[in-house]
């Protein structure tokens, strides 16, 4: 009997360190994910490199909700003209972006448009933590802000994402009117991510993930020209995620296939700039042509 209750109590340890353990394994998935998503970063050397530059502007503005937002601007010419809005990838800011279109002098392929990318919350000059929530929030008020500049057309403002900061630009394309959108790299949710680096989040498992970055949620309510870019290469976005959400937008698509490009080389793939400076121009006269028959 002592012998049957020994081994009762055994199996009853045994069955609750694995319990422990899971809950253990659990708990540092759910505490560690943000990290996997965000990689908060401000770049003071950059901010320097650009300071004084010709069309480079520090942006400083309060929003309606309460928020303040950082950013940078490339003011293309002193006249009233389109707008391009960049949100960046989980190590980009807005100094570090800004810097990388100057050194590798890439500004020809937005002649004429002026170029705004603000920082998330936690990101560059801005205090917090990000989220998706305030991804999404932030990304209107970049908008609200920006469509009230003096030498900003509101009529033409493109809305452009790379990984991460796809979540945001399709949210905003989704809730205002915009020109186009362009997406590079974009995943259908936050659940590809995750799953893409730790493959557990089905099921049950689901509940555990806490950036949820629902773009497949607001593709059907864009009503605008969308151009995205996706590698069979990619080793952080999934390509079939992007695939999956290009599907979801209710007019056409045009869908540029990459083959062996990573993640950070898609703008470094020949021919990919041509490619966007089309999509703006075309973008910008199809507004224009729909003004003027009106």
């Amino acid at each position: 009997m002592n012998k049957k209750n020994n081994i009762h109590r055994s199996v009853r340890s045994a069955l609750l360190a694995i319990l422990l353990i899971m809950a253990l394994i659990l708990g540092l998935l759910y505490a560690a994910q943000d990290g996997m998503i965000f990689h908060h970063v401000n770049d003071v050397q950059s901010r320097e490199f650009l300071r004084d530059r010709p069309g480079f502007h520090e942006i400083l503005f309060d929003a309606e909700n309460g928020k303040t937002y950082h950013g940078m601007m490339y003011q293309a010419t002193n006249e009233k003209a389109p707008l391009v809005i960049y949100f960046g990838g989980n190590a980009e800011s807005s100094h570090r972006h800004m810097r990388g279109l100057e050194e590798q002098e890439q500004w020809p392929y937005f002649t004429g448009f002026h170029y705004l990318f603000v920082d998330y919350e936690g990101y560059g000059l801005n205090g917090g933590r990000t989220s998706f929530l305030n991804m999404y929030e932030g990304a209107l008020a970049v908008y609200d802000y920006a469509a009230t500049l003096p030498n900003v057309d509101e009529d033409l403002i493109v809305v452009m994402g790379f990984s991460l900061g796809t979540g945001s630009a399709t949210y905003l394309a989704a809730n205002r009117p915009v020109a186009g959108l362009i997406l590079a790299a974009p995943y259908a949710n936050g659940y590809d991510l995750y799953n893409n680096v730790f493959p557990v989040f089905f099921g049950p498992m689901r509940l555990l993930v806490r950036q949820k970055l629902p773009s497949d949620e607001y593709a059907p309510k864009v009503m605008y020209p969308v151009l995205i870019i996706a590698s069979r290469g990619d080793s952080v976005v999934p390509f079939s995620s992007s695939e999956r959400l290009s599907k979801l937008f209710p007019g056409d698509v045009d869908f540029i296939a990459l083959d062996n490009v990573d993640h950070n080389g898609i703008f470094r793939a020949e021919g990919v700039f041509n490619r966007i400076q089309g999509f703006l121009g075309q973008a910008t006269s199809n507004v224009r042509v729909s003004y003027d028959n009106l």
